[in-house]
């Protein structure tokens, strides 16, 4: 989930060739969307700055996954 969508298809493009099946999101009302319809995730990649609700806003509504950090 990124708003720069060169990052998102730098991200999309690796992750696919890693054999992952990616699905993205540009806000963070888009990303609380596609997380309510998807299948549960293994991974998420999350930009704290997103427009529309914010990272964190979207970081406490999250379905259970492991968190990792820098």
């Amino acid at each position: 989930m990124d708003d720069d969508s060169r990052i998102n298809a730098m991200l999309t493009e690796a992750l696919t060739q890693a054999g992952y099946a990616v699905i993205n999101a540009y806000s963070g009302t888009e990303a609380l969307l596609v997380l309510h319809q998807a299948p549960q995730p293994d991974l998420i990649l999350l930009d704290l700055m997103l427009p529309g609700r914010s990272g964190e806003d979207v970081f406490v509504q999250l379905p259970p996954v492991p968190v990792s950090s820098p």
